[in-house]
């Protein structure tokens, strides 16, 4: 059957959108659904955070920063660091960066007892290895005292806006006793640690782990969150647009997104995220400025697609709070166009655009069958190049990689393979948690197909 348009009442608006319907050969009734998410009329609230001495913060953090990237300079210039080619325009950025520096009696007399540049210098090299060597970066991400998400989430900018987040979620939820939260991409389970004994009411926490850029939307994630929260995450995304419809769709009625994340350059991620960002160093484009994207650009997709915004900024948006109100049951809302459309329906799939999930139905190919498929061709290609990588003839689903000869050098290739042949981003961390091929497999088909979940009860 063809895609038709659909026009119902529900909540006292109309909603429209798409919809399609296959019943297979094993007369197996699925219903595909592709909503409209675009809001006519939007609020948007701004809010000023003024009780962060900005200036003072940041200027006493480049000052460290420079003269830690100084000492390094220092040594490349005498070739006692050999530089990976892979790291030349990052060594071209740091150099300009530190051409203001100049020596400051005050800061220099604060160095000694300053604790991130004694965490730097105990990380220097840490940081020699990634310089000489561009494959060795990952291991800056499993640094528990300076990767970009440690020190993201321990700046002062981030830890008052997350004071600010879980102020208004306790304030808004007195009368709901059973709280379900999402949390986004937080692998370590940093945010969730920091989160968990601050929220009241709080009942479930569901890990998800890119969650952007799906094809479309597994069922029982329809409705099911209070409130969603992504920290310092959303600089990382290519399609913005993609993870605010896909968080509206998750939300229950009344339900939330809150999203934290810097608006400019800091020191810090100049120096460690930059590792990860380099190919955005010089963009400067209407979305984005260098690492991350224009607040402006920010406000326009919120008010795009949720009726009630509200935006905490810390002064010259160096970073910011924003809180997204969705007002639709999506799940109710399709149960209704199951009713109008007169069938009773095995499966309900619910995708951002119907173009992403074409199901050839003169070939009775069921949804089912499609994913099979795509297992399978997955498994192939995993083993091939778990086989490559290690240079083993024979993989099977219980294989251990580390087991097998892994290291973490080797563990850093099979990431870029991974990522260039299957299209799929995985984080070192994630090869450490998940060395077995049958587990890494499921992770990968679950970021390709879906969202990884791991849920708990609190």
């Amino acid at each position: 059957m063809k895609r038709k348009k659909f026009n119902i009442e529900y909540q006292k608006r109309i909603y429209s959108g798409k919809y399609k319907t296959i019943i297979s050969q094993e007369n197996v009734k699925t219903l595909l659904v592709e909503p409209e998410l675009e809001e006519d009329k939007s609020e948007f609230k701004i809010n000023y955070i003024d009780n962060i001495n900005t200036d003072n913060e940041v200027k006493k953090r480049k000052y460290f920063v420079q003269k830690f990237l100084l000492d390094l300079l220092t040594e490349i210039n005498v070739k006692k660091i050999k530089i990976d080619n892979k790291n030349e325009n990052i060594i071209k950025y740091w150099l300009k960066y530190v051409k203001d520096f100049k020596a400051d009696e005050m800061n220099e007399v604060k160095i000694a007892e300053d604790s991130l540049y004694r965490k730097l210098q105990l990380k220097k090299n840490l940081f020699v290895d990634i310089l000489e060597n561009n494959n060795k970066k990952e291991l800056l991400l499993l640094d528990n005292e300076i990767s970009p998400a440690k020190l993201g989430i321990r700046s002062e900018f981030t830890e008052s806006l997350l004071d600010k987040l879980i102020k208004n979620i306790n304030n808004e939820s007195k009368d709901i006793k059973r709280l379900t939260i999402g949390i986004v991409n937080d692998v370590d389970c940093t945010i969730k640690d920091n989160l968990v004994s601050r929220i009241k009411y709080l009942n479930n926490v569901i890990l998800l782990n890119d969650c952007n850029d799906k094809r479309f939307l597994k069922d029982n994630y329809l409705s099911r969150f209070d409130h969603i929260i992504s920290v310092n995450f959303l600089h990382q995304i290519e399609d913005v647009e993609s993870f605010f419809k896909t968080s509206k769709l998750m939300l229950k009625r009344n339900g939330k997104i809150h999203v934290i994340d810097f608006g400019k350059m800091d020191p810090i991620s100049i120096l460690t995220a930059i590792f990860f960002q380099e190919k955005n160093l010089n963009v400067e484009t209407e979305k984005r400025t260098q690492f991350f994207y224009k607040v402006d650009y920010i406000k326009e997709i919120a008010k795009k697609y949720f009726l009630k915004n509200t935006m905490f900024s810390i002064e010259n948006n160096i970073a910011y709070y924003l809180e997204s109100e969705n007002y639709t049951d999506h799940l109710e809302l399709i149960n209704n166009l199951e009713n109008e459309i007169g069938l009773d329906f095995d499966k309900k799939i619910v995708l951002l655009s119907l173009d992403s999930f074409d199901v050839d139905v003169s070939d009775k190919a069921t949804i089912k069958e499609q994913l099979k498929n795509h297992n399978e061709n997955l498994e192939e290609i995993l083993k091939i190049i778990w086989m490559q990588n290690l240079d083993i003839d024979d993989v099977d689903r219980n294989s251990n990689y580390f087991k097998l000869g892994g290291n973490s050098l080797s563990a850093t290739k099979l990431l870029v393979e991974i990522e260039r042949r299957l299209k799929c981003n995985l984080k070192l961390n994630e090869i450490f948690s998940n060395p077995e091929f049958e587990k890494m497999l499921n992770l990968i088909n679950s970021k390709q197909l879906g969202m990884e979940v791991v849920e708990g009860e609190i």
